[in-house]
């Protein structure tokens, strides 16, 4: 089988953070199970290439936040030749590599003109998902609409706005894609998405998966005069809920029951929810407790890891299935968090970790009391959680998953009919 991923951002990348990793992983997989492999992504490159595989860098990101020009400026000058050239990278793309299926990975901010072109072609097309995108109009549509500018930035955008929307109209936009194949992260994204008739019918799940020999590591035994090492990793976000964990521990401090227990905070995120983390840290008196940590690669991320007990996510929003979530269980933490979104497909209450209800520093810190109090229980649910992972997350069963669901759909488009 010769599978074409199409993606907005591919590795070497410091861009597109899990979604992307877990790209290459399914590619690399596919490879190592004979079948042919190329990817056709955006131009982002940070390092040199070392893929067996044809990488093609021709794609560009629309609207690119990582441009110096406004969004504005870009729809305005030169995005219809971008659309067009998008189209004819695709294209040159598969008369080069002769797919016989179309995989498109991460498509936020990849043009819809491009995505349509490959819904008409002869060739299946599948997609994955790991978060809501069929829910969004696509592109500009969606820029032009967002009712997150402030009020007088809004009312500044207004005429600028009026004007694209109309020629999105006149051009046929938002494009509305079919999405008639489907790959879902978690059981939650997928009923979410055929809830509202987005996807097609057929849709499956193949789960985030952990690479298992990257990420392992012995379940936590903490001794009772050691101290429980807590670690929050990924975006530093108010989304991300990093706020209710201080709130915990202030809680926890006022009462003289935090004992014996430390946070890292790692991950990147603005400067102005960096500041209110640290005036929360300076209010509660936490800063014997708290240290703040730079984003580290991929690669460092067993090491961080071996260096402490219990993961927090305290998410606030619903994430499709977390990454960090599943390497932290598979390296042996035990985790204490939110089961917002597909969490809650491999996060379970006194089974595989100790949840709580999302923004309730209280329901927080009644869990972290319980494992203050109780060392065993990091050990006992650490234990369940890395066999949870290891049983049901591991890399070779989300490939196989994808690989037959993928061979299904070449195996239709081209059975001859009786």
């Amino acid at each position: 089988m010769r599978v074409l991923f199409i993606t907005a951002y591919f590795p070497p990348c410091q861009y597109g953070w899990g979604y992307m990793r877990i790209c290459e992983q399914v590619a690399d997989g596919l490879a190592e199970r004979g079948h042919e492999v190329a990817v056709l992504t955006s131009t982002y490159r940070d390092g040199p290439e070392v893929k067996p595989y044809p990488v093609y860098r021709h794609l560009t990101i629309e609207p690119d936040w990582l441009l110096p020009e406004s969004p504005a400026k870009q729809f305005f000058f030169g995005r219809k030749q971008r659309e067009e050239t998008a189209v004819s990278h695709l294209h040159q793309t598969i008369k080069k590599f002769q797919p016989d299926i179309l995989f498109v990975w991460d498509a936020f901010g990849l043009s819809d003109v491009m995505l349509q072109q490959a819904e008409n072609l002869s060739i299946p097309v599948a997609y994955y998902f790991a978060n809501y995108l069929p829910e969004f109009p696509g592109g500009y549509s969606h820029y032009w609409s967002s009712a997150n500018s402030h009020p007088l930035v809004k009312l500044a955008k207004l005429p600028m706005s009026l004007l694209a929307k109309a020629m999105l109209a006149q051009e046929g936009k938002p494009i509305k894609l079919k999405y008639e194949h489907t790959i879902s992260v978690s059981d939650y994204v997928r009923q979410r998405l055929l809830s509202q008739n987005l996807i097609g019918p057929d849709a499956i799940v193949a789960p985030n998966a952990v690479d298992l020999e990257m990420f392992s590591g012995d379940p936590r035994q903490p001794q009772p005069d050691e101290p429980l090492r807590c670690l929050v990793a990924g975006r530093v976000a108010q989304e991300k809920g990093i706020h209710t964990i201080l709130h915990a521990f202030g809680l926890l401090h006022e009462k003289g029951q935090l004992q014996n227990i430390s946070l890292t905070i790692l991950g990147k995120g603005t400067d102005e929810y960096k500041e209110h983390l640290k005036q929360l840290v300076v209010r509660y008196q936490l800063e014997k407790f708290t240290n703040f940590a730079e984003p580290v690669p991929i690669e460092a991320m067993p090491t961080v890891l071996a260096e402490h007990d219990l993961l927090l996510l305290p998410s606030e929003w619903d994430e499709p299935l977390s990454c960090s979530m599943l390497e932290a269980m598979a390296a042996g933490l035990m985790v204490i968090g939110t089961t917002r979104g597909g969490s809650g497909e491999a996060l379970f209450h006194g089974q595989t970790g100790l949840t709580f209800a999302d923004g309730n520093p209280e329901a927080l810190a009644k869990q972290l009391l319980a494992v203050m109090q109780d060392r065993s229980l990091v050990a006992q649910l650490a234990k369940a959680g890395k066999a949870e992972v290891e049983t049901h997350f591991n890399m070779d069963v989300s490939v196989s998953r994808i690989e037959d669901y993928l061979q299904e759909l070449v195996e239709e488009k081209t059975a001859v009919p009786h």
